[in-house]
């Protein structure tokens, strides 16, 4: 697939305002592995007159630039004196905005309630409804985000928000040529950094590395020249895990150290630099980094990752404590959403605890969101689980689209590694080691020493 996003805004210029809403499908919690790993969609619009301006404070449109927390604060306040429709639709906006900084999954609660209040007026039901779809995705609604978004796209076609979540929606869950179409008359319409992040992770995911590394360059710098902190951070991550799929650590620690620059506490950002500086032997800084990350936001890739470095510094006990509050999440989340499903899977296929129920997660998943990603964590879960002929088909259905993840050739080498395809397992594993700092500190390990051992047994025959 070509990727050709105009370069020339058809329409003027984005208005800043909305660069946050469709950043939002970009970054919401644990929506896929890389590099977009977190986090919810950037909505933006080509005409400024197009909406009513934002709300102006002491004659400046600033309150954009203002931390999550205080957008939802002034929103909360202005509804408590009486308040609009407009005004439940900034506050939801709000809410959408800090749970993709924090991770909050109440946050995206409040943000429902508010645009049911919304909903009750009904003013401008596309707003409502473009919002409920955000709302379905960062909840792994995706069939259900889909929905709302073709709704609105079928009575407005170039609404861009719908496009977004559309789009998005569609890559969650395979449709990677659908989501393309939805890319790319996004960035006809309003070039912007939201559509150019999403070329970006489309470029990636089908193997296109120089043009994914341009892309996502220029949508941080777009969001930067935009005065859109919180996505300019997301950019920025994004960017760092695509350093690190490389094996580009010196870029890769930059770029995750700029995100927090411009968003302190944002936590993919510190997870990211965290796996920098333990691939870079300085294991203290990155527990540390870790242990801030998890106290902000306990989900549970990042808990594991905390655990896999307690354990290869030796404190045995306090890995155990970081997997058993992995597990009890997982207990919780069987009633409460899928939310962290497929960081289950892999958790516990990375660390060989509950298997059976891993493997019969992975499927239910797979049945609703059939991606390469999903494909892997079912190979995954299957490989440690001793089903081996069925784990290979999982694996090289993952690596379908040439995606050039270091963690997709790292499962599918251990898989033909034990199935005794020595030299296709050594060429994955080789592949896998360029971006080693993206497997997980335990899984790092196991590779160099699968590599070592087939290089060895190589050199004997």
């Amino acid at each position: 697939m070509t990727i050709t996003p105009a370069h020339q805004p058809r329409r003027g210029r984005v208005n800043a305002r909305w660069i946050g809403i469709l950043a939002a499908t970009a970054v919401v919690i644990g929506v896929s592995r890389l590099p977009l790993s977190q986090p919810a969609p950037d909505v933006v619009r080509a005409e400024p007159d197009a909406i009513e301006p934002a709300p102006q404070l002491d004659g400046t449109d600033t309150l954009g630039l203002l931390p999550p927390d205080q957008r939802v604060a002034f929103w909360e306040e202005r509804l408590a004196a009486g308040g609009s429709f407009l005004d439940l639709i900034n506050l939801a906006d709000a809410y959408l905005d800090r749970s993709r900084a924090t991770g909050s999954l109440d946050d995206l609660e409040r943000a429902a309630t508010a645009l049911d209040r919304a909903a009750r007026t009904a003013p401008d039901p596309d707003r409502v409804t473009v919002r409920r779809a955000l709302v379905a995705f960062a909840l792994h609604d995706f069939a259900g985000a889909m929905r709302r978004a073709d709704a609105v796209l079928a009575e407005s076609p170039d609404d861009l928000a719908a496009l977004g979540v559309a789009g998005d929606a569609r890559l969650e869950t395979g449709d990677v040529a659908g989501a393309g179409e939805r890319y790319q008359r996004l960035a006809e319409i309003a070039p912007s950094p939201a559509a150019w992040s999403r070329l970006g992770r489309l470029a990636f995911l089908t193997g296109d590395l120089a043009t994914a590394e341009r892309l996502i360059s220029r949508a941080a710098a777009g969001a930067r020249d935009e005065g859109a902190p919180d996505a300019e951070a997301f950019y920025r991550f994004q960017l760092g895990d695509l350093h690190r799929a490389t094996g580009d650590l010196v870029r890769a620690e930059a770029a995750y150290t700029a995100a927090l620059d411009v968003l302190p506490d944002y936590v993919p950002a510190m997870a990211g630099l965290a796996a920098v500086l333990d691939t870079t032997d300085r294991r203290e800084q990155a527990i540390a980094l870790l242990e801030r990350a998890t106290a902000r936001l306990p989900q549970p890739e990042l808990l594991a990752a905390l655990g896999d470095l307690y354990a290869l510094d030796g404190d045995v006990a306090r890995a155990e404590q970081q997997y058993r509050l992995v597990e009890g999440i997982g207990r919780l989340s069987e009633a409460s959403g899928a939310v962290y499903d497929r960081q289950l899977v892999i958790f516990a296929a990375d660390h060989e605890r509950g298997l059976p129920q891993a493997v019969e997660r992975a499927r239910a998943e797979l049945a609703v969101r059939d991606d390469i990603y999903g494909h892997d964590a079912l190979a995954w879960a299957l490989f440690r689980s001793g089903d081996l002929d069925e784990a290979a088909r999982e694996a090289a259905a993952a690596l379908s689209l040439g995606t050039p993840d270091p963690r997709l050739r790292y499962h599918a080498g251990l898989i033909a590694a034990a199935r005794g395809e020595s030299s296709e397992a050594r060429s994955l594993l080789r592949q896998a080691m360029r971006g080693i700092a993206l497997l997980s500190p335990l899984q790092a390990q196991e590779a160099q020493a699968a590599l070592a051992e087939l290089d060895a047994a190589g050199d004997r025959e």
